[in-house]
């Protein structure tokens, strides 16, 4: 009887771990004429998010093959033969996640501090999303206000890019502002049998770089464009062009931003 019961536990304990191995893909708009598909993989408490390189709304006539396709931010060939934009991994008991990114055609594994999310899910209001019943959540990041949909249906911390650590799985999410991020669930695969399919070796094969030095990396290479772009143009009299910073993403301002001369 006590090896049934034993039996029976390790049955439910394998089953429990099986559950929490999930797959999904979203659908990624950075912009009005931008869509992207950005598979995320969560196993074990290791969550991995992996965007596509090209856009999935590209015209049959002008579709490029993924040999052809130069992305603006970055463009990852991985073993598998698949062009990938942007991989992030990140572990649910750390803040600190790994990513990459690219400059200058030059790809590395860059770490983020990753700033704890403080999810504000005291909103009452439920609402349906697809076939999923989802609760509202409200978080400060990086300059901006995150807006999350998630469902209690599937129990998985998971969701997005950086972004995860509620209840249940994230169905939706933006981030308020001049430039909206949208991600829209499309496909779930819960429990999931396979595998992430990414070649880790070579991630890790990298050069590293901190956040905050690929940050000032990424910024003067725009200096650097923005100077050669103005040179060209005829020069106004009395018209005085002022540039100020904003980004199109979803990270507006980082930490070290925000610190005084005194405090860095």
């Amino acid at each position: 009887m006590k090896h049934y019961l034993l039996f029976c536990l390790l049955l439910c304990a394998s089953w429990k771990v099986q559950a929490q191995k999930l797959h999904v893909v979203y659908e990624y708009i950075p912009s009005a004429v931008a869509t992207f598909r950005e598979h995320v993989y969560y196993e074990n408490g290791i969550k991995t998010a992996i965007r596509d390189s090209i856009s999935v709304k590209a015209s049959k006539g002008e579709e490029k093959k993924p040999d052809e396709e130069v992305s603006s931010s970055f463009s990852l060939v991985l073993n598998t033969g698949i062009n990938y934009r942007k991989v992030v991994i990140q572990s649910s008991d750390k803040n600190e996640l790994q990513e990459t990114r690219s400059v200058k055609k030059t790809n590395y594994l860059v770490t983020d501090q990753f700033p704890g999310l403080v999810w504000n899910t005291d909103y009452k209001d439920t609402d349906t999303l697809g076939k999923f019943v989802c609760h509202k959540a409200t978080a400060s990041y990086r300059g901006t206000r995150l807006v999350a949909y998630y469902t209690n249906d599937i129990p998985v911390p998971a969701g997005p890019y950086k972004f995860g650590g509620l209840p249940g799985l994230i169905v939706m999410l933006y981030n308020e502002g001049a430039n909206p991020n949208y991600w829209m669930l499309q496909e779930v695969s819960y429990p999931y049998e396979g595998s992430v399919p990414l070649d880790k070796k070579y991630i890790y094969s990298l050069p590293k770089l901190t956040l905050e030095d690929y940050i000032k990396k990424e910024d003067a290479q725009l200096e650097e464009q923005m100077r050669i772009m103005e040179s060209k143009m005829p020069p106004i009299n009395g018209v005085t062009v002022e540039r100020k910073k904003v980004r199109g993403t979803v990270e507006q301002i980082y930490e070290w931003e925000q610190k005084g001369p005194s405090e860095k």
